[in-house]
């Protein structure tokens, strides 16, 4: 009611300061949004808010009616230049904010800015939808007690008092509000997520193009790419997280290797051979839609995730960080029966570059037999026994022929080298193949129980066609080089110099801020019905339904609301002035409230009225010439300790003697 109300007060104007802590509310909760708007935007709102604060300090309270018309046409124009339409996540959210910033020109009254504050609560709102991060969860949280804090000191509280007021109410509101969230029926899907605007998607991660350098440039980089737990305990051996993510079959002339995208195949791991099945959970910001998954994803996957060729995952592509279940085969072969024109693809080379490479990969190929299998190793073995070196700083490929130049000059290369020459080799053979990017390995958080991938752990490895199994077979030729690479990861492969120049994650707060992000995203952000199932059965509830959730929400009411009703009898017992209070009660009690001149009777008519009536018991007698001591025999306030001991004498009497009816 308070927000509709015309009474008066609500129409009476506010102080200077009241409004500044309101107008810097407003900035605190637009900052999440300002940071997702295109910058035009974000100077107008400034200029808006700074402008207002401005005109509070020399005095004016309102705006004529022509300028605000002439500021919204100008909010209507920049939106539409900048974003192209008023409605959708980022149009209808930079109209909303600069509409909020205009709302506060408009009136100068405690209505208007308790208007204002509603108005937040919708920004805050989109700033969730924006960005389900635990930052923004956080500044969330400290930007609603700026919005009760606002509206307490609207109402004449002082800051001091208003933050007290508003941080008792959050923290009285908190295990109701958890009660809410566990109980609240769920989807199999969390509800977060819109479409991403293409304009605005992650330029972060790994490019749809390889060629030697650009992974190498990739995993100088310490941040975060996704995180991936484990169901059941399980843990995976290092040298088994191949996490893949793009399958690179196109060749250019210069070297480098294209993706494939919106094609999809038949490749699927088969069931009913002998495989390792696990199921995991993924937390990582949106890619282009890209998942990285475990070799190999298997076919039954969650509603939503998408397979391309490769078997490699997509999901839809929108904003922010999300938590995906998934499901994989811990195997090194995927079956695939290869079309013609797949087979064509796979084979794809330029036969007017790399010859030498060319006539290696046939004598080789000649020596093991005409079979692939035995080529593939022959070519592995070839970079084992011909000093090879794994390094982060090889030198730069400058001929056409860069593949010829890496083979039998250079030999030092990061993992797209090998990844690129071993393809090539078994193309020149007549054996399709192809380059995989992705991950490999990852940081075990013990404490966490959860594994960590950065961009530092992008990798590229090979996959060779098998036709007498009909088999994709995974052949990683970095580990020919440098098996510590593959085992023990990145740290454990590079020369000493090279490895001081990488960045580690040896911070304590590096590693609390993964942790929080990680149990943030799994038990808030992607909450989901299956999560939902799994926390009622720790209560012994095997289902879910509509009698578990009243369950609960009976058994969990009473400890949540403990705190309300404790706080609720403190206050009440703050308001209560003891002697008085009881003192009224006895005689509405002892007289009924009907008693002529009830307010005005003194304690020594009151004991005459008794009197009077035969009803003046000792123990009545010997209760109101305490309160006469009480509250005459000395100048001094009452003791409160004996004022709420006779306060509760008072009561238990009254009920005692009390008038029927009364």
């Amino acid at each position: 009611m308070m927000f509709i109300s015309r009474t008066p007060y609500l129409q009476s104007e506010t102080d200077f300061n009241a409004l500044l802590f309101n107008q810097l509310a407003l900035i605190a909760v637009s900052l999440p949004i300002l940071a997702e708007l295109p910058l035009p935007i974000s100077i107008l709102f400034a200029v808006f808010a700074l402008g207002r604060v401005a005109l509070l300090k020399f005095g004016v309270k309102a705006l004529a009616r022509w300028q605000l018309l002439l500021m919204l046409g100008t909010v209507g124009i920049l939106v539409f230049l900048q974003v192209g339409t008023f409605i959708g996540l980022q149009g209808g959210m930079a109209f909303l904010l600069l509409l909020c910033a205009l709302k506060s020109y408009e009136g100068y009254t405690r209505r208007d800015r308790q208007v204002s504050a509603l108005s937040m609560m919708f920004l805050l709102t989109g700033a969730v939808l924006f960005n389900q991060s635990l930052l923004v969860g956080l500044w969330v949280l400290v930007c609603l007690m700026l919005i009760a804090t606002s509206l307490a000191v609207l109402n004449e509280l002082n800051i001091q008092a208003a933050f007290k007021q508003s941080a008792i109410a959050f923290l009285l509101t908190w295990l109701p509000m958890l009660l809410l969230f566990i109980t609240m029926p769920r989807r199999d899907a969390p509800l977060w997520g819109l479409p991403q605007n293409p304009a605005n998607q992650s330029i972060t991660g790994l490019s749809d193009t390889m060629k030697p350098g650009s992974i190498g440039d990739l995993v100088q980089s310490n941040e975060p790419a996704f995180s991936a737990t484990f169901q059941n305990g399980f843990v995976p051996r290092q040298q088994d997280l191949y996490w893949r993510v793009m399958i690179m079959a196109n060749r250019s002339e210069d070297g480098t290797w294209k993706a494939v995208n919106g094609v999809i195949d038949n490749a699927l791991p088969d069931s009913s051979r002998h495989v390792f099945n696990v199921a995991y959970q993924i937390v990582i910001e949106d890619d282009k839609g890209r998942l990285p998954a475990l070799d190999y994803p298997s076919a039954e996957q969650r509603r939503g995730i998408m397979r391309e060729s490769g078997n490699v995952l997509r999901v839809y592509s929108r904003k922010g960080v999300r938590g995906i279940q998934l499901q994989s085969t811990i195997s090194d072969e995927l079956p695939q029966r290869l079309l013609v024109s797949e087979k064509q693809q796979y084979l794809q080379l330029n036969a007017n570059t790399n010859l030498q490479t060319m006539i290696l990969a046939k004598q080789l190929f000649t020596q093991s037999g005409e079979d692939a299998e035995t080529f593939a190793n022959a070519a592995f073995q070839y970079f084992a026994n011909n000093q090879f070196v794994y390094t982060l700083k090889p030198p730069v490929l400058s001929s056409k022929d860069s593949t010829d130049e890496f083979i039998f000059n250079s030999k030092q290369g990061f993992c797209e080298h090998y990844a690129d020459a071993f393809v090539t080799m078994m193309r020149s053979a007549g054996v399709p193949a192809r380059v995989v990017t992705g991950y490999q390995g990852g940081e075990w958080d013990e404490q966490g129980g959860f594994w960590q991938i950065r961009s530092k752990d992008a990798h590229a490895w090979a996959e060779v066609w098998l036709e007498k199994k009909n088999v994709w077979k995974r052949i990683d030729p970095t580990a020919a080089v440098s098996i510590t690479r593959v085992e023990g990861g990145l740290d454990n492969a590079l020369p000493a110099e090279e490895i001081k120049e990488l960045v580690h994650n040896l911070s304590w707060w590096s590693r609390f801020a993964d942790q929080s992000q990680i149990y943030w995203q799994r038990w808030v952000v992607n909450f989901d019905g299956e999560q939902q199932r799994n926390l009622f059965s720790l209560f012994g509830f095997s289902q879910v339904n509509a009698w578990t959730i009243l369950t609960v929400l009976i058994m969990g009411l009473l400890p949540a609301f403990i705190p309300v009703w404790l706080w609720w009898k403190r206050s009440r017992s703050k308001d209560i002035s003891p002697l008085a209070d009881g003192f009224m009660l006895l005689k509405r009690r002892l007289l009924g409230k009907d008693f002529v001149h009830l307010p005005a009777l003194s304690v020594l008519e009151l004991k005459a009225e008794l009197n009077a009536q035969q009803r003046l018991s000792p123990d009545l007698d010997s209760l109101l010439n305490e309160y006469i001591r009480l509250n005459y025999a000395s100048a001094q306030t009452p003791n409160p300790i004996e004022a709420r001991a006779w306060y509760r004498r008072a009561r238990a009497l009254s009920r005692k003697y009390r008038l029927k009816n009364s």
